[in-house]
């Protein structure tokens, strides 16, 4: 028989608990808001800015014949779109959502090369020491994404120091995690085998109250001319694609400790694939569910020589390869599309043809699809992309 829980009369202390528990809920809500608010505000701040760029240059070059000064006003949006591509990335990065391609990298290479380069611009008033103390060496990763996130870290460390004098440790060590773990930031950590970052300083340390916001966007106790604020919300954004944990450890006028856990690379299992064919085709199918992108795509891929078939919507593009799949030199497929992801699509396409060439593009993927993808070899390519960068992972197709 069922045990029943006899109730009882709320006693004083029992509301005054409630109470308490309710505007504790009520501060974290309105705190989450808050960052919300900011992060939006900068984000607003920085397109915007960026925006102001694109159209006022697009708009000059309606109003000139001046071919030079057109190829001028082209080049400085193709350049501000780079940048604001950039931001994005950093968006997604913060949000834990960034779609790289995390594949085995050498750690102490890059530890190695980003110690030389950071050694070499930082003002010799700082000493800095650096060793690579773990065994393991390779973890899976974006080499670009890890060299950032350490050199973000030494900045951070740097601009701790009192007038930039003082000491900043940086280095590595095996762990062993044998059970969950509370960090500094409420993260639990999982059980298993990490190589820890370390990047240790003996500044001024960080007061509680900003322990608690320094990986919220755009928070930041500098001064604008000393960055955007995106720094430390980038690291734990890049830490958490790379399925790894972040600590602090920090104390008032002795220093502070970030720590980064890595998991260790565990070889996976080889899959086997076909080598293409050779390619005698000069057709191309392009799918891609953005119209205005789904235009321009194939105006760069007829400019570089192709005859292209294009769909904004992946069953028709399925149906029209099952019929002509013989005929089709590689397919460009968006990663990201409804009813049918790119992924999907790729599987079907490969039931007709299971030799089936085909470079996918994404503005954003989920992380799942986007690994599986490349731990299959398929090459990706992360919008926006220049009209060099396709050509060059065209030819990897002929290769």
């Amino acid at each position: 028989m069922l045990q029943t829980k006899e109730k009882r009369i709320k006693e004083p202390d029992d509301i005054k608990t409630a109470s308490r528990e309710n505007s504790q809920a009520e501060n974290s809500q309105s705190e989450k808001m808050a960052a919300l608010g900011q992060l939006a505000g900068g984000i607003a701040h920085d397109f915007n800015n960026q925006l102001m760029s694109i159209i006022g240059n697009a708009t000059m070059i309606q109003k000139t014949d001046d071919l030079d000064r057109i190829k001028e006003y082209a080049e400085r949006i193709i350049h501000i779109s780079q940048s604001t591509a950039s931001l994005t990335k950093k968006i997604l990065m913060f949000s834990k959502r960034e779609s790289s391609i995390n594949k085995p990298i050498n750690l102490k290479n890059v530890m190695d090369n980003t110690y030389v380069m950071v050694d070499s611009i930082l003002t010799k008033k700082i000493e800095l020491t650096y060793e690579y103390g773990a065994a393991n060496k390779v973890v899976q990763g974006d080499e670009a994404q890890i060299e950032s996130l350490i050199v973000n870290l030494i900045l951070n460390s740097r601009d701790a120091l009192e007038d930039n004098v003082g000491k900043v440790r940086i280095g590595s060590e095996d762990t062993v995690i044998f059970s969950d773990t509370v960090l500094s930031h409420g993260d639990i950590i999982r059980p298993g085998q990490y190589i820890k970052i370390y990047v240790e300083d003996n500044g001024k340390g960080i007061e509680r109250k900003v322990l608690n916001r320094i990986f919220e966007p755009y928070y930041t106790t500098k001064s604008k001319s000393k960055g955007t604020g995106l720094g430390l919300s980038v690291v734990f954004g890049t830490v958490k694609s790379h399925s790894g944990y972040i600590n602090v450890i920090s104390n008032s006028n002795v220093g502070t400790m970030f720590e980064v856990f890595l998991p260790v690379y565990k070889k996976k299992e080889k899959i086997s694939e076909d080598a293409h064919k050779e390619i005698n085709s000069n057709l191309i199918m392009l799918v891609d569910d953005d119209v205005n992108v789904l235009d321009v795509e194939a105006e760069i891929l007829e400019d570089l020589g192709y005859d292209v078939v294009k769909f904004n919507e992946p069953v028709s593009a399925l149906k029209f390869f099952k019929k002509n799949s013989s005929k089709i030199a590689f397919s460009v497929l968006d990663i990201s599309m409804p009813v049918m992801t790119g992924r999907q699509l790729f599987e079907h396409m490969q039931e007709a043809r299971k030799d089936a060439s085909v470079i996918f593009i994404t503005g954003y993927a989920r992380q799942n699809d986007y690994e599986e993808l490349a731990r299959r070899g398929q090459i990706i390519m992360e919008k926006p992309f220049t009209y060099e960068e396709l050509s060059a992972q065209i030819a990897k197709i002929y290769m």
